[in-house]
Protein backbone atom coordinates (compact mmCIF):
# COMPACT_ATOMS: atom_id res chain seq x y z
CA UNK A 1 0.00 0.00 0.00
CA UNK A 2 1.39 3.31 -0.59
CA UNK A 3 2.22 4.97 2.33
CA UNK A 4 1.56 8.31 1.65
CA UNK A 5 -1.91 7.57 1.06
CA UNK A 6 -2.85 6.03 4.14
CA UNK A 7 -5.64 7.28 5.58
CA UNK A 8 -5.27 8.59 9.11
CA UNK A 9 -7.81 9.71 11.48
CA UNK A 10 -7.98 13.40 11.88
CA UNK A 11 -5.91 14.47 8.83
CA UNK A 12 -7.41 15.40 5.32
CA UNK A 13 -5.87 16.03 2.01
CA UNK A 14 -7.13 18.75 0.00
CA UNK A 15 -7.59 17.94 -4.04
CA UNK A 16 -4.32 20.00 -4.81
CA UNK A 17 -2.09 17.54 -3.02
CA UNK A 18 -3.96 14.53 -4.08
CA UNK A 19 -3.25 15.56 -7.58
CA UNK A 20 0.31 16.50 -6.66
CA UNK A 21 1.10 13.40 -5.20
CA UNK A 22 -0.32 11.81 -8.51
CA UNK A 23 1.58 13.22 -10.45
CA UNK A 24 4.92 12.94 -8.48
CA UNK A 25 4.37 8.89 -8.42
CA UNK A 26 5.51 6.11 -10.04
CA UNK A 27 3.16 3.33 -11.74
CA UNK A 28 3.47 0.93 -8.80
CA UNK A 29 2.69 3.38 -6.72
CA UNK A 30 -0.25 4.58 -8.73
CA UNK A 31 -1.81 1.24 -8.34
CA UNK A 32 -2.28 1.62 -4.46
CA UNK A 33 -3.22 5.53 -4.98
CA UNK A 34 -6.26 3.91 -7.03
CA UNK A 35 -6.57 1.30 -4.59
CA UNK A 36 -6.43 3.99 -2.00
CA UNK A 37 -8.71 6.26 -3.71
CA UNK A 38 -11.43 3.53 -4.25
CA UNK A 39 -11.45 2.37 -0.64
CA UNK A 40 -11.62 6.20 0.32
CA UNK A 41 -14.65 6.46 -2.27
CA UNK A 42 -16.27 3.63 -0.32
CA UNK A 43 -15.92 4.88 2.70
CA UNK A 44 -16.93 8.27 1.64
CA UNK A 45 -20.17 6.32 0.60
CA UNK A 46 -20.65 4.23 3.88
CA UNK A 47 -20.11 7.74 5.81
CA UNK A 48 -22.68 9.39 3.66
CA UNK A 49 -25.34 6.43 3.69
CA UNK A 50 -24.99 6.53 7.16
CA UNK A 51 -25.05 10.05 7.95
CA UNK A 52 -28.43 10.47 5.60
CA UNK A 53 -29.57 7.60 7.69
CA UNK A 54 -29.25 9.40 10.43
CA UNK A 55 -31.01 12.07 8.81
CA UNK A 56 -34.16 10.12 8.14
CA UNK A 57 -34.12 8.75 11.66
CA UNK A 58 -34.03 12.37 13.20
CA UNK A 59 -36.57 13.41 10.78
CA UNK A 60 -38.91 10.21 11.80
CA UNK A 61 -38.25 11.20 15.24
CA UNK A 62 -39.10 14.48 14.59
CA UNK A 63 -42.01 13.82 13.05
CA UNK A 64 -43.33 11.27 15.79
CA UNK A 65 -42.25 14.01 18.37
CA UNK A 66 -44.31 16.34 16.39
CA UNK A 67 -47.36 13.84 16.15
CA UNK A 68 -47.18 13.11 19.68
CA UNK A 69 -47.35 16.80 20.70
CA UNK A 70 -50.53 17.32 18.90
CA UNK A 71 -52.18 14.46 20.30
CA UNK A 72 -51.22 15.76 23.84
CA UNK A 73 -52.26 18.98 22.67
CA UNK A 74 -55.13 17.88 21.58
CA UNK A 75 -55.60 15.72 24.56
CA UNK A 76 -54.98 18.63 26.88
CA UNK A 77 -57.48 20.89 24.83
CA UNK A 78 -60.15 18.31 25.48
CA UNK A 79 -59.36 18.21 29.02
CA UNK A 80 -59.67 21.80 29.76
CA UNK A 81 -62.51 21.81 27.75
CA UNK A 82 -64.32 18.90 29.64
CA UNK A 83 -62.67 21.12 32.99
CA UNK A 84 -64.71 23.83 31.53
CA UNK A 85 -67.76 21.88 31.08
CA UNK A 86 -67.71 20.33 34.37
CA UNK A 87 -67.12 23.89 36.12
CA UNK A 88 -70.14 25.32 34.28
CA UNK A 89 -72.47 22.18 35.33
CA UNK A 90 -71.41 23.08 38.81
CA UNK A 91 -71.83 26.42 38.81
CA UNK A 92 -75.80 25.26 37.05
CA UNK A 93 -76.13 22.83 40.16
CA UNK A 94 -75.29 25.49 42.56
CA UNK A 95 -77.51 27.78 41.18
CA UNK A 96 -80.56 25.11 41.28
CA UNK A 97 -79.58 24.07 44.90
CA UNK A 98 -79.59 27.57 46.08
CA UNK A 99 -82.90 28.64 44.22
CA UNK A 100 -84.13 25.37 46.32
CA UNK A 101 -82.95 26.26 49.36
CA UNK A 102 -84.27 29.91 48.85
CA UNK A 103 -87.68 28.37 47.56
CA UNK A 104 -87.63 25.91 50.82
CA UNK A 105 -87.54 28.82 53.05
CA UNK A 106 -89.99 30.93 51.61
CA UNK A 107 -92.08 27.96 51.41
CA UNK A 108 -91.24 27.82 55.30
CA UNK A 109 -92.09 31.34 56.19
CA UNK A 110 -95.57 30.58 54.49
CA UNK A 111 -96.22 27.50 56.69
CA UNK A 112 -94.25 28.88 59.58
CA UNK A 113 -97.10 32.15 58.75
CA UNK A 114 -99.74 30.14 58.06
CA UNK A 115 -98.97 28.22 61.46
CA UNK A 116 -99.84 31.14 63.41
CA UNK A 117 -102.86 32.01 61.31
CA UNK A 118 -104.54 29.16 62.23
CA UNK A 119 -103.22 29.08 65.95
CA UNK A 120 -104.59 32.36 66.14
CA UNK A 121 -108.12 31.57 64.85
CA UNK A 122 -107.70 28.37 67.35
CA UNK A 123 -107.49 30.88 69.84
CA UNK A 124 -110.16 32.92 68.88
CA UNK A 125 -112.59 30.35 68.59
CA UNK A 126 -111.32 28.92 71.85
CA UNK A 127 -112.01 32.28 73.31
CA UNK A 128 -115.13 32.28 72.01
CA UNK A 129 -116.54 29.54 73.41
CA UNK A 130 -114.86 29.87 76.86
CA UNK A 131 -117.90 30.29 78.40
CA UNK A 132 -119.60 27.42 79.65
CA UNK A 133 -122.71 28.85 78.83
CA UNK A 134 -121.97 29.29 75.30
CA UNK A 135 -121.06 25.57 74.82
CA UNK A 136 -124.05 24.43 74.17
CA UNK A 137 -125.57 27.47 72.54
CA UNK A 138 -126.90 27.76 69.06
CA UNK A 139 -123.91 30.56 68.46
CA UNK A 140 -121.52 27.45 69.46
CA UNK A 141 -123.21 25.22 66.88
CA UNK A 142 -123.17 28.15 64.32
CA UNK A 143 -119.63 28.83 64.82
CA UNK A 144 -118.60 24.57 65.01
CA UNK A 145 -120.68 23.38 62.30
CA UNK A 146 -121.63 26.42 60.05
CA UNK A 147 -122.02 25.03 56.68
CA UNK A 148 -122.52 21.43 57.29
CA UNK A 149 -126.26 20.78 56.39
CA UNK A 150 -126.14 17.53 56.09
CA UNK A 151 -125.11 14.09 57.57
CA UNK A 152 -122.07 13.37 55.57
CA UNK A 153 -121.04 17.30 55.80
CA UNK A 154 -121.77 16.97 59.70
CA UNK A 155 -119.68 13.66 59.95
CA UNK A 156 -116.67 15.16 59.07
CA UNK A 157 -116.88 18.27 60.67
CA UNK A 158 -117.12 15.76 63.60
CA UNK A 159 -114.08 14.32 62.69
CA UNK A 160 -112.26 17.54 61.93
CA UNK A 161 -113.22 18.61 65.48
CA UNK A 162 -112.17 15.74 67.21
CA UNK A 163 -108.97 16.00 65.69
CA UNK A 164 -108.28 19.79 66.81
CA UNK A 165 -109.71 19.30 70.55
CA UNK A 166 -109.24 15.78 71.09
CA UNK A 167 -106.88 15.63 74.72
CA UNK A 168 -104.55 13.37 73.28
CA UNK A 169 -103.44 16.17 71.03
CA UNK A 170 -101.65 19.21 71.68
CA UNK A 171 -103.92 21.77 73.05
CA UNK A 172 -106.21 19.78 73.49
CA UNK A 173 -109.58 20.37 75.56
CA UNK A 174 -111.93 17.98 77.40
CA UNK A 175 -114.70 20.59 77.75
CA UNK A 176 -114.60 21.38 74.35
CA UNK A 177 -114.55 17.86 73.41
CA UNK A 178 -117.98 17.13 75.08
CA UNK A 179 -119.78 20.39 73.45
CA UNK A 180 -119.03 19.34 70.59
CA UNK A 181 -119.99 15.80 71.31
CA UNK A 182 -123.11 16.96 72.69
CA UNK A 183 -124.02 19.83 69.42
CA UNK A 184 -123.05 17.22 67.43
CA UNK A 185 -126.17 14.64 69.24
CA UNK A 186 -128.33 17.56 68.84
CA UNK A 187 -128.02 18.31 65.43
CA UNK A 188 -128.18 14.74 64.42
CA UNK A 189 -131.19 14.54 65.46
CA UNK A 190 -132.28 17.72 63.70
CA UNK A 191 -131.42 16.21 60.50
CA UNK A 192 -134.88 14.79 58.21
CA UNK A 193 -135.04 11.06 57.06
CA UNK A 194 -133.12 12.45 53.95
CA UNK A 195 -130.26 13.35 55.80
CA UNK A 196 -131.21 17.49 55.57
CA UNK A 197 -130.28 19.37 59.07
CA UNK A 198 -133.87 20.96 59.42
CA UNK A 199 -133.24 24.64 60.56
CA UNK A 200 -134.90 26.23 63.40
Amino acid sequence: MYAGFEPNEGSKMSVEEIFARIESSEEDELKDLKLWLFKESIRLRNERQEFEERIRDFEREKDNTLKENRRYEEHLASKIREMKLEEELIEKKHEVIKRGFEELDRDRQALCARESLMRQQEAQLSERLADSSLYDSKEAADILFRGADNILLLKKRYKDLMKMFHPDCLGGDTEMVKSVNRVYDRLMGECDPYGKRRRA
